[in-house]
């Protein structure tokens, strides 16, 4: 067998079928019932219950608040996946150009902040935006600005704080497609007379459209339903669909109407999953991760 066959040899994975310990998927299929399938049946349950079902659908969409909220929720989603995309690439191959010690420095500090709460990053970025923190104080000492920048609870100034939470979801896809790149790809390019930049245009980038599309989907899903930072750190007049739903929730206005909100978003969710899974094989970039 030669080192090319060898290479496009399926991995086979181990197989526990007739080994007596099936059983061990009991427990986590369980977990999941419990944990992720009950919460998600009991909200549409109560939207449906509440509402009926024609109204599980329209109350939501008559409340303008859930209208002007939604419009914003996806600009906003739209903007973090944007802006993540790119500065996930740049650091992606700064990790794959780095020597390894460098790189794996660089993941590390990266992958560090999965071992920090996201409340106290947030608190963090709190302190740096709010007025007279450590941004103001800086731009003021260097003479930028005599008044700060005034980002503090603004859709400007929320938008690093995203990016800087999200972006570790953006670089595991796409880091996980650049080493699945042959560097013999590569080779070949430079002994053809391919510069770097078209090396880099024409045979690295092009590896990363399958990470690329896996990473912005999950950005996406996750900042439509981003709580915690857009609550400290957004504007009043720019509420998104996560502070409306928690809103209702919390002031128990309408518990039906908060499931029915509940209900939609998880909806579209899944929808725009298992558009972009039809389209671009999402689930195929997770296999291989």
């Amino acid at each position: 067998m030669t080192a090319a066959t060898r290479q496009a040899a399926p991995v086979r994975r181990p197989v526990l079928d007739g080994s007596g310990v099936g059983w061990l998927f009991l427990p986590p299929a369980l977990l999941l019932v419990a944990g992720l399938g009950t919460p998600l049946f009991m909200t549409v349950w109560v939207a449906i219950r509440d509402n009926g079902v024609t109204g599980a659908v329209t109350g939501p969409v008559h409340d303008q608040l859930f209208v002007d909220s939604l419009g914003k929720t996806f600009l906003l989603a739209l903007e973090v996946t944007a802006l993540t995309w790119v500065v996930g690439i740049v650091f992606t191959l700064a990790v794959g150009l780095a020597r390894p010690v460098v790189g794996r420095l660089l993941l590390g500090v990266l992958f560090l902040t999965f071992w920090i709460s996201l409340l106290v990053r947030t608190y963090g970025w709190v302190l740096t935006l709010q007025p007279n923190g450590a941004l103001d104080t800086l731009m003021r000492d260097i003479g930028i600005t005599s008044t700060g920048l005034g980002l503090y609870q603004t859709t400007p100034g929320l938008l690093p704080p995203m990016v800087h939470i999200m972006l570790p979801y953006m670089v595991l896809p796409l880091y996980s497609a650049l080493t699945a790149l042959d560097p013999a790809r590569i080779r070949a390019a430079r002994s053809l007379g391919g510069s770097e930049w078209m090396v880099l245009r024409r045979v690295v980038l092009p590896s990363l459209r399958s990470g690329s599309m896996a990473g912005i989907v999950l950005v996406f899903i996750l900042s439509l339903g981003f709580y915690v930072t857009p609550a400290f750190l957004g504007g009043p007049t720019d509420q998104l669909l996560s502070i409306v739903i928690g809103t209702q929730f919390g002031r128990l206005e309408s518990i039906g109407l908060t499931a029915a909100m509940g209900a939609l978003l998880l909806v579209a969710v899944l929808a725009l999953y298992f558009v972009a899974d039809r389209f671009f094989r999402i689930s195929d970039q997770w296999d291989r991760a």
